[in-house]
């Protein structure tokens, strides 16, 4: 009852994440462009401050809900994996890197807009623009590095326990490739967010958790 408990909640949390974090991701910046002029950038941050610090801002604020989609899933891991529990971890480590870069990356990127809305005195200054958007560019990218590594370990897992339909774990070493290639094919995220969609529904509807392996077993001496 504990273990169908914890799996609802998980499956709640990662259905709130995405939902939350989906505007964000639906509305990257289409300027500047590689070819953008300074008077750009400051024209885009001031245009677009009060959405950018909402969606990419406040929003993102209760992305921790991934946190409990991530800790139910890993405890539904590795309550099934058996002697293969290590790669529940791996699973654990991918999410967790994910998380903490995206919520980085993010804070990179408003930190031109948040000092704009903050400070009067504030001189705009367009190098501080691309900077921010350069490099946080590139933290999302390595944050789907971790998705990929959270798809790839989770699938590894259903594959061989069939904790969940074995089809997912097909489809998601396919979503972890790209992912993983996320800078060379723009539908990795879109497919990372729409694994988390599937796998926290599965785990909502009780449709997770009945592996083959079955439970682990506390060695005592009892046992």
């Amino acid at each position: 009852m504990a273990n169908n408990t914890a799996a609802r909640l998980g499956g709640i949390g990662g259905i709130l994440f995405v939902v939350l974090f989906l505007p964000s991701y639906l509305t990257p910046p289409d300027a500047p462009v590689p070819t953008s002029r300074p008077q750009d950038v400051v024209g885009y941050f001031a245009d677009r401050q009060d959405g950018i610090l909402l969606f990419n801002g406040l929003l993102l604020i209760f992305a921790t809900f991934f946190l409990w989609f991530l800790g139910a899933l890993y405890g539904l891991l590795w309550s099934v994996a058996g002697e293969g529990g290590g790669i529940s971890s791996v699973a654990l480590g991918g999410g967790l890197v994910f998380l903490v870069l995206v919520l980085a990356g993010a804070a990179v990127e408003i930190v031109y807009p948040a000092t704009l809305a903050r400070f009067e005195n504030f001189a705009p200054d367009a190098q501080l623009g691309f900077l921010s958007l350069t490099l946080s560019g590139w933290m999302y990218r390595f944050a789907l590095v971790g998705m990929s590594v959270l798809i790839a370990a989770t699938s590894v897992v259903v594959l061989s326990t069939g904790v969940m339909p074995r089809w997912l774990a097909l489809a998601g070493f396919v979503a972890a490739v790209f992912a993983l290639l996320r800078f060379l094919i723009p539908l990795g995220g879109i497919l990372g967010l729409l694994w988390v969609l599937v796998v926290s529904a599965l785990m909502l509807a009780g449709l997770a958790g009945r592996g083959s392996v079955g439970p682990r077993r506390r060695v005592g001496r009892g046992a």
